[in-house]
């Protein structure tokens, strides 16, 4: 019993070392343009239901994993700079109506 509690929490914990985060919320589509440089960004935004923390999206892995805006979703990924995440997984959940 206390190996698998010191097992469940060195994966905790490494985990975390790496900077994985999992996120439940809503996708929203975002275009943005920056006008000192003419670049545009199109990303997806969630906002954690856990945290109330807003996390982004490349909207290219979005689309690749043919989700879309509305959808409420759980995403596991590597958190990298301006709170944008890299997909490792995701799940799309129903929403009970």
């Amino acid at each position: 019993m206390r190996f698998f509690l010191a097992f469940i929490t060195t994966f905790s914990l490494i985990s975390y070392a790496y900077g994985e985060e999992t996120i439940t919320g809503v996708l929203e589509e975002e275009v943005s343009e920056n006008f000192k440089t003419g670049k545009i960004d199109h990303r997806f935004s969630i906002k954690d239901e856990t945290t109330g923390i807003y996390y982004f999206v490349d909207a290219k892995e979005i689309k690749k994993k043919g989700m879309k805006s509305g959808e409420r979703v759980r995403i596991r990924g590597e958190k990298q700079e301006n709170r944008r995440i890299q997909i490792k997984e995701t799940q799309k959940i129903l929403r009970e109506e």
